[in-house]
């Protein structure tokens, strides 16, 4: 497989757009463009950050030599998974659990005034209103 295909292949399986790929090598998203068409070819200080960023030998990334490994590439966790490692912490789920018993200890209170409201009228008026 050529270089550009190889890149190509290399950034979707890993998630990244052109732009993401771009930002972590500090370059344009049209400079990945024109790598991944064969139009241009990186550096060398680029090939080295791309073989670091996909984890794989300069070997492999340039000449297309078969890796020493046979492993699948990790895939980068989406927007929504990170957001959710973020945000659900012990913490914030011993917020959200006493938060929760707050709201039930009120609507209690709330329905016990409203039947007890409701008893006293009976008592006061010797019934319901026909």
């Amino acid at each position: 497989m050529e270089f550009n295909n190889k890149l190509y292949d290399l950034r979707k399986r890993r998630g990244f757009s052109q732009e993401e790929l771009a930002n972590r090598l500090n370059v344009s998203r049209q400079t990945v463009s024109k790598w991944e068409l064969g139009d241009s070819t990186p550096d060398m200080e680029k090939l080295v950050a791309i073989s670091d960023l996909f984890e794989i030998s300069l070997d492999e990334l340039v000449l297309d030599k078969a890796p020493a490994r046979e492993e699948p590439l990790p895939q980068r966790p989406s927007a929504a998974d990170e957001l959710l490692q973020k945000v659900i912490t012990d913490d914030n789920k011993k917020k959200a659990k006493k938060g929760l018993r707050i709201a039930a200890v009120v609507l209690g209170a709330a329905l016990m005034i409203d039947m007890l409201s409701m008893v006293v009228y009976v008592i006061l008026n010797g019934g319901f209103p026909k």
